[in-house]
């Protein structure tokens, strides 16, 4: 496909179809990697019944599950090796794991969720390791070890941010303005300027007639050219211990919001000009890892640090917060105009999404309760996956009645 065309698609995909119903869940914050989707199996309802299908241990670690068919894949750590590990969602019951030696670092084990694209499985280490594997077995077909290959700096809390892959090309935020991966061979195309590396994951947008990759650095907004690896855009922006981990995201053609924590906010940057400018910057809402949601000319996101936090509505286009609701610091997503979402005590809090005020509709509690909750939602078929830092997933049945068999 080449360039003309892959900007066509994403162009209408930005446009038209902001809701995708899709029968997968293959990478992190879901199909179109928006924490956005339509899911016919869904009940929102049924949140409130809290039936645990299954629970399984995978380590330590923040890694979301990644579902294609029957088959759902993360990651963890024992506190020497990292796993990958391959569980059957109808039951819980691990199919295969794949182990190499690593440390756990700190907040111990990888945070970067796989991606499942033609019966390959791509992960990303808290170190930099890059594993390409066979979904069906586990066998390896490739490693990539970043720190050598592109001088890497994982700096004080590792890789975070989960691998994108899109036209045999893998983009990985490491370094200072990220790198592209061959998918088939794990062959380096481009490595972006050396420096710390940011904690978001890469978001694949038309820039300029062109794909690129909008990625937030340890200490700035980049947008770079998908094929060469060319910084685009930059727009400065510094929060304490270079923590910038929410995704951008882009709210027009040529607008993006981005938000950190440790109470440095939020803006909306114009990157039409050059330099870019700020259309609005406040601290309204300031996300220290959780990725916010677009609806509708409006943002949903956690304002808070790990520990506290509040779910928070602001307006888009000038930034107004609209309303606020104190649940907890946690995450999101939005299934069939519910917002869902989990808090790191372990509870799941449903409602419908509305930018005039959020009543819970359904809520369950302490669904994990070994460890804190800060992986992202995952919804499939009907099935919501939440995961703890001490590695627990449960598997919540969320589905509608008549809908109990996978």
């Amino acid at each position: 496909m080449n360039r003309s065309r892959i900007c066509s698609v994403l162009l209408a995909s930005f446009v038209l179809c902001a809701v995708t119903t899709y029968p997968d869940w293959p990478r992190f914050r879901g199909p179109s990697g928006n924490s956005i989707v339509s899911d016919p199996a869904f009940d929102p309802a049924a949140v409130a019944a809290a039936r645990t299908l299954w629970t399984a241990r995978v380590g330590k670690g923040y890694s979301a599950i990644s579902i294609v068919g029957n088959r759902g894949v993360t990651m963890g750590n024992d506190g020497t090796r990292d796993h990958v590990v391959c569980l059957d969602v109808t039951n819980g019951r691990e199919l295969w794991r794949f182990d190499y030696p690593a440390k756990p670092g700190s907040y111990p084990g990888p945070r970067a969720s796989p991606w499942i694209e033609n019966g390959r499985v791509y992960t990303v280490s808290y170190w930099g390791h890059v594993h390409c594997l066979d979904l069906a077995t586990g066998r390896s077909y490739w490693n990539v070890d970043l720190v050598k290959a592109i001088g890497a700096d994982v700096g004080s809390w590792g890789i975070a941010g989960s691998p994108v892959v899109t036209n045999q090309r893998i983009y990985i935020n490491a370094g200072h303005s990220g790198c592209a991966l061959d998918a088939a061979t794990g062959r380096v195309i481009w490595k972006g300027m050396p420096g710390k590396t940011g904690f978001s994951t890469p978001v694949l947008v038309p820039f300029r007639g062109r794909l690129h990759v909008a990625l937030f650095g340890a200490k700035a907004f980049l947008l770079v050219d998908a094929e060469q690896g060319r910084i685009a855009a930059e727009h400065p922006w510094e929060t304490s211990w270079d923590v910038n981990a929410a995704d951008p995201l882009m709210v027009q053609p040529d607008r993006f919001f981005i938000s950190s924590g440790y109470r440095r906010g939020c803006a909306l940057v114009d990157v039409s000009s050059t330099p870019p400018r700020e259309v609005w910057n406040n601290k309204t809402l300031a996300s220290h890892f959780s990725s916010p949601v677009l609806h509708q000319g409006h943002i949903y996101g956690c304002d808070g640090n790990a520990g506290r936090g509040d779910l928070v509505c602001l307006r888009a286009s000038d930034g107004q917060e609209q309303w606020r609701q104190k649940l907890g610091f946690g995450s999101l997503i939005l299934a069939n105009e519910y917002i869902v979402y989990f808090n790191e005590k372990g509870d799941i809090i449903v409602g419908p999404v509305d930018s005039k005020g959020f009543q819970p509709m359904a809520q369950a509690r302490g669904i994990v309760t070994d460890g804190k909750v800060w992986t992202a939602p995952v919804l499939d078929r009907g099935i919501l996956y939440m995961r703890s830092d001490q590695g627990t997933i449960v598997a919540v049945d969320a589905r509608r009645a008549g809908g109990r068999a996978r």
